[in-house]
């Protein structure tokens, strides 16, 4: 993905101005920057799920050479099985009233070539990887009946069940607890070996062990910084 000078505005106000980074296979984007900035903004419009309110201009907005903001409905959506993003309070985007089961089958009918026998081993393989056990009653669960963090990985395995290429989180370790804080990071980390990903967070700890890139955005500027380490060089 290459980013040159993306700029977003909403009935003529400009909330960013000149986000520019370009990732690749195996590396992290951290992006940064206190609360009401517009980092969940710009997380949407790296998929172009903004409204026509919002208009999008950029020098380049590609991904493997393809230009994004001329992608067509039917394009988009392939566009979309392959970056992914998973929502802030992902959790409250599940629907309350079907089970992760079916919740899964419904992506898998729509993303991919499986037939019904193979949802449930398919999905299974993701959600052992994400760390979970008693998986058939977790099939049958409803989102209600899950902790915040079971339902942000859920919301994370639904992401990956397309096989993205491009993984986009924005605050999945919020409110969460030390131990589950830490399975999360470790996830990442893993699912980074053959993915791209983007983090937004306020997670210095997340942030410190993932990035290899941080998008620093600030009410003038966004800076963009190529370190281990927030603490780094520019």
């Amino acid at each position: 993905m290459r980013i040159k000078n993306l700029n977003i505005s909403f009935k003529n106000k400009i909330l960013l101005k000149n986000i520019s980074f370009d990732l690749k296979k195996g590396q992290a984007l951290v992006i940064l920057g206190e609360s009401g900035i517009g980092k969940s903004i710009l997380s949407k419009a790296l998929v172009r799920l903004l409204n026509s309110d919002f208009i999008l201009t950029a020098d380049e907005f590609s991904f493997n050479g393809i230009e994004i903001l001329k992608l067509n409905k039917n394009q988009l959506r392939h566009f979309r099985s392959k970056v992914a993003l998973v929502l802030q309070d992902s959790e409250s985007s599940l629907y309350p009233y079907i089970d992760i089961g079916k919740l899964c089958s419904l992506i898998l009918k729509t993303h991919t070539n499986l037939n019904q026998n193979e949802y449930k081993k398919y999905v299974f393989s993701y959600f052992e990887k994400l760390g979970f056990e008693n998986l058939d009653l977790l099939w049958h669960s409803y989102p209600y009946e899950l902790s915040v963090g079971m339902a942000r990985r859920v919301s994370l395995a639904l992401a990956l069940l397309h096989r993205p290429e491009v993984l986009i989180c924005d605050e999945i370790s919020a409110s969460l607890d030390e131990k589950n804080n830490q399975k999360i990071i470790e996830i990442l980390k893993d699912l980074k070996k053959d993915k791209a990903l983007v983090c937004i967070t306020h997670d210095l700890h997340l942030a410190n062990s993932l990035a290899d890139k941080f998008l620093l955005i600030e009410k003038d500027q966004a800076r963009l910084y190529i370190s281990k380490s927030i603490f780094g060089k520019k």
